[in-house]
């Protein structure tokens, strides 16, 4: 998927429609998201991109497990963001979203998780379509 060699001469520009949810309400947010993704968008598959504290620890996993399973959406948890995550961890998290042919990514935590859910879904063109 990567390759080891980087012309340092190409510039590349990504231009992503992303939306984040921050405060102590954000977590309520949840069930119009999943309604949001599953009603209007027709998806089917969510990958999940964490580190394997934030999750849990903030109760979004209390909440977001029982609205996946309520909506019939298939997931995947991606949980081994560490600090700078490597291409290493984009690479399988984008794998595992591939084994269930994920059609969203969700990304809870901080700057790594959120960034890896954005190259994740970079990685699966989910951000070449129209929101």
């Amino acid at each position: 998927m990567w390759t080891k060699e980087v012309d340092i001469k190409n510039v590349v520009e990504m231009r992503l429609k992303t939306t984040c949810y921050f405060g102590v309400g954000a977590l309520g947010k949840i069930k119009d998201i999943l309604d949001f993704l599953k009603e209007k968008m027709g998806i089917r598959s969510i990958a999940i991109i964490t580190d394997k504290v934030a999750y849990k620890v903030t109760g979004v996993w209390d909440v977001l497990e029982p609205e996946l399973k309520r909506k019939g959406i298939e997931y995947i948890v991606y949980e081994n963001v560490t600090p700078n995550p490597t291409t290493a961890q984009i690479n399988e998290a984008t794998k595992k979203a591939l084994d269930i042919n994920a059609q969203a990514v969700i990304g809870i935590g901080g700057g790594s998780p959120i960034d890896t859910a954005i190259k994740c879904g970079d990685s699966l063109g989910i951000f070449s379509k129209e929101c």
